[in-house]
């Protein structure tokens, strides 16, 4: 019953949760619980459950008329109802909202009502009150990790993961951070999903690659360096379209993560707890963003303008020995690295109090617009000349940049740009108002 999974894109009920449909998972946990059992949907949606299901009798979609026609059709006085789109909830919490009567402390649903509200249910459909919130005046609190709702197919493979960790001994917690649970930039439908997993064993699962299969079947998986030191995840493409990382994390780093700049950078801007018999949920509740870096005094600004510097003459060198593909790699790897920094330096120059991000996220909504517009010619073809050409428009936004960020901080540019210039072009001429590249 309920909605039109649009968010899902297909009918939840059919969607496979560690091997089982939604629909027929919700079909065994309440048996669990309850003595009579009725599925309530729609004949429309003709979805071929192995089990019959009642029509709810409405053209519209709402949970309150799965309610209304179960409550009708029940020979119970109290009927529990459970939605396809909680696959955490077990029987024993169901049992206990039937015994009080109630709904959990986060909502409506799942949860117990009474045949003799129905008048009510009735009236305030018959008002246009479609929600079921209030309804229920008796509350019970619950375990809110057992009741997940899955509006998408990230959420339902999250709640596949926080299934799977309970019933594993080597898994300890798992905790989703990134866009899946950010309070900023919250995912979208091309967002991956991250979940740490805290493991008496990480090399385990970082050798052996068949637990990932437990939610879904994957398409390619494979290892690869994490953010947050000498650990790795696990990256997992599954058939269904989830992008999944895996950072697998030994069961005591816990302990130490907040002192992880780059870790405190993301659990600070959300996470969610899936499964926990660490004591996370506490310790993670007061991480904090790591303040701004203070801004740069002169001796930053030149040891990172020397830098940059440096590696544009290497760049340059490079490409004149015919190493284009190196060239182009320090061009629009390295050199772009020193650039972002500077783009941050340059936006909290101008606003002190701009999110900068970290590592160049979102730098479409932070950095100086002309500095992006200028940025969309500094990248380079794999072609020799359009790598020249690339380096000096990247010198170019360098050097406008880092005059502006000095200005702005009450700096004085201590590099000599001219000299600096000279020596590139003594390597790599200019080429862009030039007929040849060599002299």
């Amino acid at each position: 019953m309920g909605g039109a999974s649009e968010r899902f894109g297909s009918p939840k009920a059919l969607a496979l949760f560690r091997g089982q449909t939604l629909a027929v998972r919700a079909w065994r946990v309440l048996h669990e619980a309850c003595e009579e059992v009725l599925a309530v949907g729609k004949d429309a949606d003709a979805l071929g459950l192995p089990f019959p299901v009642l029509d709810d009798g409405s053209g519209e979609r709402a949970p309150v008329f799965g309610v209304i026609a179960g409550l009708r059709a029940a020979s119970h006085e109290t009927c529990v109802v459970l939605p396809v789109d909680c696959p955490l909830v077990t029987g024993e919490v169901l049992r206990a909202l039937g015994e009080a009567r109630a709904v959990p402390q986060t909502g409506p649903l799942p949860g117990a009502y009474r045949k003799d509200l129905l008048p009510e249910l009735e009236a305030r459909v018959a008002r246009g009150e479609l929600s079921l919130r209030g309804v229920s005046t008796s509350v019970l609190g619950v375990d809110e990790s057992r009741l997940l709702n899955v509006n998408t197919r990230s959420d339902l493979l999250a709640a596949a993961v926080a299934d799977w960790a309970r019933e594993r001994d080597d898994v300890r917690a798992a905790v989703v951070v990134g866009s899946q649970a950010r309070h900023d930039a919250p995912a979208d439908r091309w967002s991956d999903l991250d979940v740490l997993l805290f493991v008496n064993e990480p090399d385990r699962l970082a050798d052996d690659a068949t637990w990932v299969e437990a939610f879904g079947t994957p398409v390619l998986t494979f290892l690869e360096p994490t953010a947050l030191g000498e650990r790795v995840e696990r990256r997992v493409l599954y058939d269904t379209g989830e992008d999944v990382d895996f950072p697998l994390l030994e069961a005591g780093a816990w302990e130490g993560l907040a002192a992880v700049p780059a870790a405190r950078r993301v659990i600070a801007r959300g996470y969610r707890v899936l499964h926990d018999e660490l004591g996370l949920a506490d310790a993670l509740a007061g991480v904090a963003l790591p303040g701004e870096d203070p801004p740069p005094d002169a001796a930053a600004l030149t040891e990172l303008a020397s830098d940059f510097w440096y590696h544009a003459l290497w760049a340059a060198r490079k490409l004149r020995r015919g190493e284009v593909f190196t060239a182009k790699g320090c061009l629009d790897g390295y050199l772009k690295e020193r650039l972002v920094t500077l783009l941050a330096w340059h936006a909290r120059a101008l606003d002190p109090t701009v999110d900068t991000w970290h590592g160049g996220r979102f730098l479409e909504r932070w950095a100086d617009p002309g500095a992006l517009a200028a940025l969309e010619s500094a990248y380079a073809r794999y072609d020799l000349r359009d790598v020249a050409r690339a380096l000096w428009e990247t010198i170019d936004l360098w050097q406008g940049l880092e005059g502006e960020t000095a200005r702005r901080l009450g700096l004085r540019v201590e590099l000599d740009h001219a000299d600096l210039r000279r020596r590139v072009a003594e390597v790599v001429p200019d080429p862009r108002a030039a007929s040849t590249l060599w002299p």
